[in-house]
């Protein structure tokens, strides 16, 4: 809608500029260079705007076909008036220019935004994502080509740190309207494959540290994502099989994993924070470090390497990049976080 009404203004304003440069012209030519051409303008302008003012270029009335041409400038003229008039109206009236003025902040927004998370595509995997980025606290940007379904989610979280695009996401003037450059990470949510792969290889030449997990249809094209840059490939069908079993083997563990997430008043979630150097956390065992006690969050599991160590023992060493696993509130984990950062 934005392109057709900024077409619609354009097309108005080259036609203006055209009619007032040929009646310029053509009063010009007519008066065989007799009038100065600002004057001829000023004959124009006068014409097409209907002010009534009569004819201001002098022994106009002698000169052939002088008539003749303001005649046909007068209806060619206000036609092209009338549209520009009715286009900048339509522009107003329509709310369209509230819309331009909201993207336009939404653009300014998003080129402020560091370590977010852009979501590429919001169908029915991509809204769950955002819907899960946002519970949780974290800056995120969609894109996508469906503007109401943006809207219904920009609508649905007012106060959230949430922007969108609207338009294709492998489109690189689009992606690079997200500010991929200092993103975190990216999700490629789209429906088509090749789309996603595009994607992964176009975000990491651009941002290499981008962490980037794609979703793919097809199984067999996973190692092809992965090769390509993907740090991550999920496979919705995979895990709705997954996900079957589970609920055919361990139904308590999965209710509790659904009920943990659906709780908005304890938003309690499985987060993971890395220890850095020179950080709180650094050089300290799980009982000087006392998750539990200072920040109120239990540790599941720690990650030295490629190594996990389900529930660490108190006299277990932290030190960098240890990563650890807890179970808390996104205000918890962001202040464990802090902790746990230079």
């Amino acid at each position: 809608m934005h392109n057709s009404f900024r077409n619609r203004l354009l097309a108005g304003l080259v036609a203006m500029l055209a009619v007032a440069a040929g009646g310029a012209t053509g009063y010009w030519l007519i008066g065989g260079g007799r009038w100065a051409w600002f004057d001829c303008m000023y004959m124009t302008i006068i014409t097409i705007t209907t002010v009534g003012y009569g004819e201001s270029l002098e022994g106009m009335e002698t000169v052939a076909y002088a008539r003749s041409f303001t005649m046909v400038l007068l209806v060619f003229g206000t036609g092209v008036l009338v549209y520009f008039a009715s286009t900048i109206t339509a522009f107003i009236v329509e709310g369209e220019l509230k819309n331009v003025l909201a993207a336009n902040r939404l653009r300014k927004r998003i080129k402020k935004m560091k370590d977010h998370f852009i979501v590429c595509g919001a169908g029915t995997t991509g809204r769950h994502i955002i819907n899960e980025l946002i519970a949780t606290g974290r800056p995120v940007v969609a894109i996508d080509t469906n503007e109401a379904e943006l809207r219904e989610v920009a609508a649905g979280f007012p106060r959230a740190e949430f922007s969108y695009i609207v338009g294709d996401a492998t489109d690189d003037v689009i992606l690079e309207q997200s500010n991929v450059t200092t993103a975190r990470g990216l999700a490629a949510a789209l429906a088509n494959d090749k789309d996603n792969l595009y994607l992964v290889v176009a975000t990491k030449q651009i941002n290499p540290s981008c962490r980037i997990i794609a979703r793919v249809a097809e199984v067999a094209h996973m190692e092809r994502l992965k090769r390509a840059g993907a740090d991550s490939v999920v496979s919705p069908n995979f895990i709705g099989g997954m996900r079957i079993v589970s609920e055919l083997v361990r139904p308590s563990v999965v209710r509790f994993l659904d009920e943990m997430l659906r709780d908005k008043q304890a938003a309690m979630r499985i987060e993971e924070v890395t220890v850095s150097k020179g950080s709180f956390l650094d050089g300290k065992t799980l009982r000087d470090a006392d998750v539990r006690g200072k920040f109120g969050m239990n540790i599941l599991a720690v990650k030295v390497g490629e190594r996990w160590t389900y529930n660490p023992p108190a006299d277990h060493v932290l030190s960098p990049p240890t990563v650890v696993v807890v179970m808390g509130t996104a205000e918890q984990v962001k202040e464990l976080g802090k902790a746990a950062a230079v």
